[in-house]
């Protein structure tokens, strides 16, 4: 199952891209990481649950307004790698390494959690299936940009 076919196709082909299950892994883990590590802390501390962290009331919208952007940067950067997009691979490689440099002395259940997805997913994306899948995705461009022919006729002149 290491090669699976998923339904995902780039833009104008119509095969689909043969994705190693390591990737798949890999970004799956790095979403169960943005729910666990990223979304549960600020949806129990705005509820008032007690998860282990204690965070001073002051500084519960700060954590709202750094966590929600940056678990959807995380989202957004595991998505990406399904596509083999080698700048995602970095910059959730760095997260990782931020991740386990700034965890807290001591770790709650749900901070463990996180972390474990979180080195779990970075490993998982360095792995040998798939530095040969991010290789080969190189010189593919996963986002092609269409080439433009000129003024759409449909506008008669108009300006967009």
């Amino acid at each position: 199952m290491s090669d699976q076919q998923l339904g995902f196709r780039e833009p104008g082909n119509i095969g689909p891209i043969n994705i190693p299950q390591a990737v798949r892994l890999a970004a799956a883990c790095w979403v169960a990481s943005a729910v666990v590590a990223g979304m549960m802390p600020v949806i129990l501390e705005v509820a008032g649950i007690d998860f282990g962290q204690s965070i001073p009331d002051w500084a519960v919208p700060y954590l709202v307004a750094f966590a929600v952007p940056l678990t959807a940067l995380q989202v957004l950067a595991a998505q990406h790698l399904l596509h083999g997009a080698r700048w995602a691979r970095i910059l959730l490689t760095v997260a990782a390494a931020l991740s386990a440099l700034g965890a807290p002395v001591d770790l709650t259940a749900l901070i463990l959690a996180g972390l474990v997805l979180t080195l779990a997913g970075a490993t998982l994306m360095w792995l040998p299936a798939s530095n040969r899948f991010f290789l080969l995705r190189r010189n593919v461009a996963a986002y092609p940009v269409p080439a433009v022919a000129g003024p759409d006729p449909a506008l008669k002149g108009e300006l967009l």
